[in-house]
């Protein structure tokens, strides 16, 4: 799991979660959106699957429609 803004690594760890949103959700402390369009997004490693997820934070109306 990393925390980037922009082009650049702010953090990273490990998160357990079987679900990669959930696990960047975690990560955010607040609701994602699966895609990375902001400057400031998640990558998550899924090194089971050998697969990468990118998400963003999600904006206001996301959030308020998943609640």
């Amino acid at each position: 799991m990393e925390e980037i803004y922009g082009d650049t690594v702010v953090s990273s760890g490990v998160v357990v979660e079987d679900d990669p949103m959930k696990a960047a959700e975690q990560a955010a402390g607040q609701r994602v959106s699966p895609r990375a369009l902001q400057e400031h997004w998640f990558r998550v490693v899924d090194e089971e699957q050998a697969a990468v997820y990118e998400y963003s934070l999600a904006a206001r109306d996301e959030q308020d429609a998943r609640v």
